[in-house]
């Protein structure tokens, strides 16, 4: 009896769709959950130190999200 050894080198293209789906879905909700953790960052700057209160929820949304990427960069 004689056992037959199969040795993949490339996963199918198809296993590399489907990875990279999932990928994509899992990017997203990361980035889903730092915009919401900026979006109450902001809110709690806002109302909590008077050194961000003449700027506006979404300029302060934008720096956070700029200096997150720019780490992610990194």
């Amino acid at each position: 009896m004689t056992t037959q050894i199969v040795k993949l080198t490339t996963p199918p293209s198809s296993l590399k769709k489907v990875t990279k789906f999932f990928t994509r879905i899992y990017d997203s909700f990361v980035e889903a959950r730092q915009l919401q953790a900026a979006m109450e960052t902001a809110h709690y700057l806002k109302s909590n130190n008077s050194d961000y209160r003449h700027m506006s929820y979404g300029d302060i949304v934008n720096k956070i999200m700029s200096d997150i990427n720019k780490k992610e960069r990194e």
